[in-house]
């Protein structure tokens, strides 16, 4: 037997024989008064001390004689006294429970204190072992059968006990309860911290899906009348879905018949929960010694199962905070969504929160409901929904979460898919606006109040998403008509100005011609075609200026080394493009952005600053792109210009839609500087979104 931890244990607790002695009584006293509540303290804890000694010397040595020959001696007298296997094995097991706390506080290294439970349960799974052998050589046949389910309950202990999994706990528990009866099955409610129901947390020996969907939405209370536990205690019960009312039609009477048991699981005082176990034969009922078979695992377990509930709500809240915290990034964190992918993300989410299966977004248009997006299957049968005279409709006219236990008998027929069976509809309201329905439908075991919380956390989260998008889709309508409104502005001052020109010209070589001055009207026609030419390449740097071929071809560089082309020949401004680093692409909305701030800075230049020359300088490093545009013109104060004056108002609104710093300086005479510099992580946030 490998003792390398507990010869440590051993040789610490011999060291403190006394005081252990002390516990290990008064744990006897406490938790069996029956046999040990009346003997004087002091003499027990001698008693105590004996098998304290010997248990010590077994994990030094590494064995179990002395053990064993203490057993032989014992087992006659405790079987004399009436004491039952049961209370030696409980015995044996809070003296396991003793030394594993003491093996705690000795073991501060994870790892060491993990290999000393290993070796502490093969030790007491062996002791144990012994121990009911012993007992069933004594009882020969007449305790053969008792022998068999204390070993049950043996496996159960060392089984719950080893598990680190709450729902791994609960599911071997649910197992173990199972299999004391013949073709068994059990399932283990628990109390729900919040609202006090007996929720179904675990299950085992159940054959088909329907009786398990059955029993998965059944709810217990601790208040009523219609059902009795084994210790005389009632219960009432309600159910979250069609099948569970069924089965709840049907458990009165079968708990009467006796082939149904309810089990309390207490710790201590504190109710955990309650274990249904039944049997799938015909003609079963409990007998006394089944009963007290599963009573013994539940009081040897409870405090597992009590750590594992608490460890499984634990978990849960961590999920709950996490699925909403993820699901708040993504919808909060993407601004520039349109309307249509936000209601799409939301649908999926939605669906994935609360395990469901499906779901669906319904907007109000006034009305009528319009079934716009959904995520998995079945979806609503119908594209629109009267809100006057629909089930949807009124759940959203009242504004209240509604939980439908049983669709196809609640929702009126051709108003829901015949394949769902129950759904959660929360209302999307912002204030006292009413935009539409969130569904979510067949959840297993169906929808609870935990999970109309969660929805309902995650409904007003949803809400701020899609009025963010809707903003972001209004502010670009308003960007588009600022566009619009300065494209009209160049054609008034270039293009259309010209075309009168072109107009007077004609008009005068054509009176030229009629007068038969043939030279003058010549050289008026020579003029005519200069201001045609020129019209022509302002028509061409608009269109350029509107989407130039080579930002996407060949990167900002390319298109601002074009522009400036198309600058000194069409201004007779001297233009210099200057790259420092190694150029590399942006996002292409961040470089469309970037190359009209450059663009509304050469105009400055152009047409207000009367520069002779302009220099635009790029330059790329190590997560930070920078744009600089300097000129040699008259220069501005900031002081003198007006709210949005020479295109500054556009320049500050692109550089803070890609989340640019600005920074322009000028003064009369000294000429201006506009720059911005952007960080890549700015820059790879655009692009994800």
């Amino acid at each position: 037997m490998k003792n390398e931890k507990l010869k440590i244990v051993g040789e610490y607790l011999l060291d403190k024989l006394d005081v252990v002695s002390v516990y290990f009584a008064g744990q006897l006293r406490k938790y069996q008064p029956r046999w040990y509540g009346s003997v004087d303290p002091e003499e027990l804890a001698l008693g105590v001390a004996d098998g304290v000694k010997m248990t010590m010397e077994c994990f030094i040595r590494g064995d179990l004689d002395v053990l064993e020959e203490h057993m032989k001696g014992c087992a006659g007298v405790k079987l004399d006294r009436g004491v039952g296997i049961r209370d030696v094995v409980e015995a044996t097991l809070l003296g396991k429970r003793g030394v594993r706390e003491y093996g705690r506080e000795f073991f501060t290294n994870r790892e060491d204190y993990i290999e000393f439970l290993e070796e502490l349960d093969d030790f007491y799974f062996e002791v144990l072992i012994i121990t009911t052998d012993r007992y069933s050589a004594m009882l020969l046949s007449r305790l053969d059968t008792e022998h068999v389910r204390n070993r049950l309950l043996l496996e159960a202990s060392r089984t719950v006990t080893s598990a680190l999994d709450p729902d791994e706990v609960l599911e071997r528990l649910a197992e173990v309860l199972a299999g004391t009866v013949d073709d068994g099955c059990c399932t283990i409610f628990l109390v729900h911290p919040e609202t006090g129901v007996l929720v179904p947390s675990a299950g085992s020996g159940y054959a088909s899906d329907e009786c398990q969907s059955a029993l998965r939405g059944l709810r217990l209370c601790p208040s009523g009348n219609a059902i009795s536990g084994v210790d005389g205690k009632s219960y009432g019960f309600c159910s979250v879905n069609k099948a569970g009312s069924s089965f709840a039609d049907i458990l009165p009477e079968a708990v009467r018949s006796g082939s149904v048991s309810l089990f309390p699981i207490n710790n201590g005082t504190r109710m955990v929960g309650v274990a249904l176990v039944s049997s799938l034969r015909v003609g079963f009922s409990f007998d006394e010694a089944t009963r007290e078979l599963v009573e013994g695992i539940l009081n040897t377990v409870a405090v597992a199962i009590e750590s594992a509930a608490a460890a499984r709500q634990t978990r849960r809240q961590l999920e709950e905070s996490e699925s909403l915290r993820r699901v708040a990034n993504i919808l909060l964190q993407r601004p520039d969504g349109r309307n249509g992918e936000v209601l799409s993300l939301i649908a999926e989410e939605a669906r994935l929160i609360v395990n469901g299966v499906g779901s669906a977004i319904m907007v109000n248009e006034g009305s009528r409901l319009h079934y716009v997006y959904g995520a998995g299957s079945p979806q609503p049968t119908s594209e629109y929904y009267d809100v006057e005279s629909s089930f949807y409709g009124k759940v959203l006219r009242f504004g209240v979460t509604v939980i439908v236990r049983d669709a196809q008998a609640e929702i009126p027929p051709g108003q829901c898919h015949p394949e769902i069976k129950t759904l959660i509809i929360v209302p999307l309201q912002e204030g006292e606006r009413k935009l539409g329905l969130l569904l979510v439908s067949d959840k297993p075991g169906g929808f609870d109040k935990t999970d109309r919380r969660i929805m309902e956390m995650f409904a007003a989260q949803a809400v701020l998403a899609m009025r963010n998008s809707r903003m972001f889709e209004q502010s670009e309508k308003l960007v588009v008509q600022d566009e619009r409104q300065r494209l009209a502005r160049e054609l008034h001052d270039s293009v259309t100005q010209a075309l009168y020109a072109i107009t007077f010209c004609s008009d005068a070589a054509a009176r030229s011609l009629e007068s038969g001055r043939e030279t003058a009207a010549v050289e008026q026609l020579k003029a005519l075609q200069g201001m045609a030419q020129q019209a022509m390449r302002d028509m061409r740097s608009l269109i350029f200026d509107l989407h130039p071929p080579e930002l996407e071809s060949e990167g900002l560089v390319g298109a601002l080394q074009a522009r400036l082309n198309s600058v000194e020949v069409r201004s007779g401004l001297s233009a210099e493009l200057l790259v420092g680093g190694e150029e590399k692409r942006l996002p292409l909305r961040v470089e469309e952005e970037v190359f009209r701030i450059a663009i509304e800075a050469l105009n400055n230049s152009t047409k207000h600053s009367k520069a002779e020359s302009v220099t635009v300088s790029v330059d790329f490093w190590d997560g930070h792109t920078s744009l600089q545009v300097v000129d040699n013109g008259r220069g501005f104060d900031f002081t003198t210009l007006p709210s949005g004056g020479m295109g500054l108002r556009g320049i500050r609104e692109r550089a803070e839609r890609i989340n640019a710093k600005l920074s322009m300086n000028s003064s009369p005479g000294e000429g201006t500087s506009v720059r911005i510099d952007l960080y890549d992580k700015t820059a790879v946030q655009e692009e994800e979104q």
